[in-house]
Formats: C-alpha cells, sequence, structure tokens
C-alpha cells in the first residue's frame, strides 16, 4: 500500500528527517569501530575514490552537502593531510 506524503503529519515527517540524521551518525560510528584511529583517513580517501567513480560514470547530481567538484578536492585535501599528519610529520 503506497504511503500518501501528504497525509503523514508534520511531527511525523520531522522525526523521519532526524531518523535519516541519525542513521548517518550510526554508520559513522559503525565506521570508526571498523578503523579505529585510521577513520578520518580511511573514510574520507573511500569517498574521494568512490565520488570519482561516480563522476566517470556520469552522475552528476551528488547528495553531499560540499557540491562537486569540491566534494572531491575536500575529500582528497583531507586525505592527503591525514597520510601527511599521520604518517611523515617530524
Amino acid at each position: 500500500m503506497a504511503v500518501d506524503n501528504a497525509a503523514i503529519d508534520p511531527r511525523r515527517q520531522r522525526g523521519e528527517m532526524v531518523e535519516g540524521w541519525a542513521f548517518t551518525f550510526c554508520k559513522a560510528a559503525f565506521l570508526a569501530l571498523l578503523f579505529g584511529k585510521y577513520t578520518l583517513l580511511a573514510t574520507a580517501g573511500i569517498a574521494t575514490a568512490l565520488y570519482l567513480y561516480a563522476a566517470a560514470s556520469g552522475v552528476r547530481e551528488w547528495r553531499c552537502f560540499v557540491k562537486p567538484p569540491w566534494v572531491v578536492v575536500a575529500m582528497a585535501g583531507i586525505t592527503a593531510f591525514q597520510v601527511y599528519w599521520m604518517f611523515f610529520r617530524g
């Protein structure tokens, strides 16, 4: 049975939006559990690679709050900084 979005009350809509944010933090916490101190390096590097693949595949609309091409630049910059900070700084 299809749900008519107009039939959903505003309180429920707000709850569903907040649940979406909660799910985002749930994913972040799970990745932090998997990668430990390498979380930022791993997630930024993986995001860079996946966004580049998506762009090469023709996808031009991304859901990230930082829009293309800046999301790739930002994630690549974070990855490079983390590599330097963790492995090359004196």
